[in-house]
């Protein structure tokens, strides 16, 4: 029997991907357009990032700052989860399903994808039978990318790091194409990441980096002569990136609203040791007696994404051992390693409870631009590595017949553990209020607050819901980072007297009733922020928060399509 062609084989391999990320999301598919993958949080966020870079373009305005959110200051998007390149592959599901289905078909591509360019670089060093095939799912279904479909689109879209992989492989080992041609080529596919996830673009430079140091030990003559071409390389990549994304990054670093300080702490969210042996919730196999140390992993245990299991520790172990002579076993293997390595974070952290014994990461702590990064999410190129080696694992013990069977036995059962389980899916209310923008009769440059406040993703109904009104909506809210007086950085409006008393009641279900000095911070609040109208939708305490507002401005709202509003609210209403 002959074997398919090499485009029937990717064709294959893509479609089977595209299944597994449709079981994977299966919750969801009973209401695509009004409930999103995952259980919690920052989706409403991201859904509203989404849709602004296709609206921003067709209406002529500035896709990487806007007033949209955040006013009157505004939202520096370069610092935030804006998704440029996925809003505009994003468009065509919008105009059919809306926002939120549009996510959804995003969820899955980003599954799918990130597993098939996997697959089409792992042929490379694991022929094209079924190791390449193995390998993509590992990728594709990975801790890593199985916990991040829960929350984090950007951090989902992981398909450009296998292509940064093939790019350096012709360029360093197979050297067929000319440099200038690769350099162009891994130009193009930084600038593409940028415009997924900076972070991902940031630490896809360092795994390269110690990629391309772990070859050169390797291949130490080969790399002497290609010296030459990986100077032409990178002269070309960076003249390729520079011009597409320099003006992006000029908004970022000498724009409006550019933050100064670390935007999360990269200790908080580092790999624990114990990851590596225990499952979190988004394993299949998942004792509750493993579960309760590690939910607590990582700050928030979405983060923890390191769970190789004992039986996938030993594989990897036993097949480093006997084919370390191996070229590509070993860079896999030593490239893997340090990475992991590097994701513990600055200091060692056992069990949910940080040490003081400093780790390889402590000096990156320091460095621009990499202050901000998670050390924890490098394991997004651990697992590239672990497919790699699962990958030439599964096609040297194919081709060994019967004798390679019980090798194969020991990959699936170590790829069992590691099974994901299905993923939930959320929904909130949208009141038909939102989804009737342009019937509300609110001036379109108007300031307009929505309770809930957003401060963090449990409370960014008011991002989706902008989302679901065409974006026609000039919020004084967000849930997106923007940098405070003192030069810390928020992931909310700004404290004020205002702030935070919406933050209390929504936060406490508390009542407060302004008076006195307050009742005059608060007017001035309003005052700053040029806030023109009020609206409560559904929320914990809102008829504390409905309380707080017609005190405030000595009237009832009206209950319009299940919003409470004030309309044209100014200090002199605030009696």
């Amino acid at each position: 029997m002959t074997s398919p062609s090499p485009h029937r084989a990717a064709l294959a391999a893509l479609l089977a991907y595209v299944g597994g990320a449709l079981l994977l999301c299966v919750a969801v598919w009973g209401a695509p357009t009004t409930s999103w993958v995952g259980r919690c949080c920052d989706p409403e966020q991201s859904i509203w990032f989404l849709g602004w870079t296709p609206y921003a373009l067709g209406h002529g305005l500035d896709p990487l700052f806007t007033t949209t959110i955040g006013a009157p200051a505004g939202v520096n998007l370069m610092w935030n989860a804006f998704v440029p390149a996925l809003g505009i592959a994003g468009w065509l599901p919008a105009q059919l399903g809306g926002p939120i289905f549009a996510y959804n078909t995003l969820v899955v591509a980003g599954n799918a994808l990130s597993g098939w360019t996997a697959f089409l670089a792992l042929r490379r060093y694991a022929g094209r039978g079924l190791g390449p095939f193995v390998g993509g799912a590992v990728y594709a279904f990975s801790p890593y990318l199985a916990s991040h479909a829960e929350l984090h689109l950007n951090l989902l879209h992981v398909w450009v790091p296998p292509l940064f992989l093939l790019v350096l492989d012709e360029l360093l080992v197979r050297r067929r194409q000319p440099a200038w041609r690769m350099g162009i080529a891994l130009g193009l596919l930084s600038v593409v990441q940028l415009f997924i996830s900076e972070e991902i673009f940031a630490t896809s430079v360092i795994a390269a980096g110690i990629l391309v140091a772990v070859i050169a030990v390797s291949h130490r003559p080969e790399m002497l002569a290609g010296l030459r071409r990986l100077a032409i390389a990178l002269s070309t990549a960076a003249a390729t990136f520079l011009v597409l994304a320099g003006v992006p990054l000029a908004v970022q670093f000498l724009g409006p609203q550019r933050l100064q300080a670390r935007v999360q702490d990269s200790g908080l969210f580092s790999t624990d040791l114990l990851n590596l042996f225990l499952p979190t919730p988004y394993q299949l196999i998942a004792p509750a007696a493993a579960t309760d140390i590690s939910s607590r992993f990582s700050g928030l245990y979405h983060e923890a994404t390191a769970y190789l299991g004992l039986p996938l520790l030993v594989l990897l172990v036993v097949v480093a051992i006997e084919r370390w002579h191996d070229r590509p076993v070993r860079v896999a293997t030593i490239t893997g390693f340090i990475l992991l390595v590097l994701s513990l974070g600055p200091h060692l952290t056992l069990g949910a409870e940080p040490t003081s014994i400093p780790l390889p990461w402590l000096p990156f702590t320091s460095l621009p631009i990499l202050e901000h990064v998670l050390p924890g999410r490098l394991t997004l190129f651990v697992w590239l590595a672990v497919a790699g080696v699962v990958a030439m694992t599964v096609e040297e013990a194919r081709s060994r017949g019967r004798a390679g069977l019980p090798r194969l036995f020991g990959v699936a059962v170590a790829l069992a553990v590691i099974l994901p389980t299905p993923l939930g899916r959320s929904s909130v209310d949208i009141p038909p209020f939102f989804t009737r923008w342009p019937a509300q009769a609110i001036p379109a440059g108007d300031t307009v607050l929505i309770a809930p406040l957003p401060g963090n993703g449990t409370e960014a109904s008011a991002m989706l819901w902008a989302a679901a009104a065409g974006y026609g909506i000039k919020m004084a809210d967000a849930y997106a980072f923007m940098p405070l007086a003192d030069g810390r950085t928020s992931a909310g409006p700004p404290s004020t007297a205002l702030t935070d008393a919406m933050r209390t009641i929504q936060r406490d279900g508390v009542s407060i009733l302004a008076a006195g000095n307050l009742r005059a911070q608060l007017a001035a609040d309003l005052r700053a922020g040029g806030i023109r109208h009020v609206i409560v939708g559904p929320m914990p305490a809102r008829d504390a928060m409905v309380a707080f507002f017609t005190n405030l401005f000595g009237r009832p709202p009206e209950d319009v399509e299940g919003v409470a509003i004030w309309r044209d609210v100014g200090v002199a209403d605030v009696k």
